[in-house]
């Protein structure tokens, strides 16, 4: 078993060199897709890559609840009334096996059919958390944090924009309990809080063992 794990290390190590691929519909649940595509997909490129007058609108939402410890996407599906959910916790070594070296890191996933009303009140509520407004500009947020993250197309418009804990954008969202009340995981919430000075963190961090970056918000879309 520890043979396995170290096999499955290398490809991490590997495929996080090119942290920066561009994101095209490939399963974000997969771990080395993910590993490669983050950025790109949290960016939202092939969402603005589509997004023209006449097409589906489509929300993407991100949690980052401390990305080691939960990662949560919500995608929604105008078109289809279908939201889309995957949640991300670190690797259980339980779920390791030589027919699937990467389902512990795999995302768990669910799809739910919204009815019009419910559709409705979800929409109504991310204007409300104001995702349509202008983006916080400058906006930093690092790994090691709590933030949400939304690219969107409606109307044929690509628009980005985030929200970081803590701040009163934050804690007025309000979108995030009803995407909350909406998950049928059953994988309990990372809530956000106070991130703490872990000297043990930092130790893995300098030795490269955890994923360390820093995103940030710009006019049209994350800044490279």
């Amino acid at each position: 078993m520890k043979a396995l794990f170290l096999r499955v290390s290398a490809v991490f190590l590997a495929v996080s060199a090119v942290a920066s691929c561009t994101y095209q519909g490939e399963d974000i649940g997969d771990p080395l897709t993910r590993k490669a595509q983050w950025f790109s997909f949290v960016d939202g490129e092939d969402i603005r890559a589509t997004c023209a007058a006449g097409t589906p609108d489509r929300t993407r939402l991100v949690y980052n609840g401390i990305y080691d410890e939960q990662l949560r996407i919500y995608e929604v599906d105008a078109l289809r009334r279908i939201l889309t959910i995957r949640v991300v916790q670190p690797g259980n070594g339980a779920r390791l096996s030589t027919g699937d070296l990467l389902a512990p890191w795999r995302a768990v996933e669910e799809k739910v059919q919204l009815d019009q009303p419910t559709y409705d009140r979800l929409v109504a509520s991310f204007a409300q958390g104001g995702m349509f407004a202008p983006p916080p500009v400058g906006l930093e947020l690092p790994s090691r944090s709590y933030f949400w993250t939304a690219a969107i197309c409606k109307d044929g418009k690509y628009g980005f924009t985030a929200w970081k804990y803590p701040s009163a954008a934050f804690d007025q969202m309000g979108f995030d309990k009803n995407l909350f009340a909406l998950d049928p995981t059953g994988i309990a919430i990372n809530q956000a809080k106070d991130v703490q000075f872990d000297p043990l963190w930092e130790a893995k961090a300098k030795r490269l063992e955890v994923t360390v970056f820093s995103l940030r918000v710009g006019a049209h879309g994350l800044v490279r």
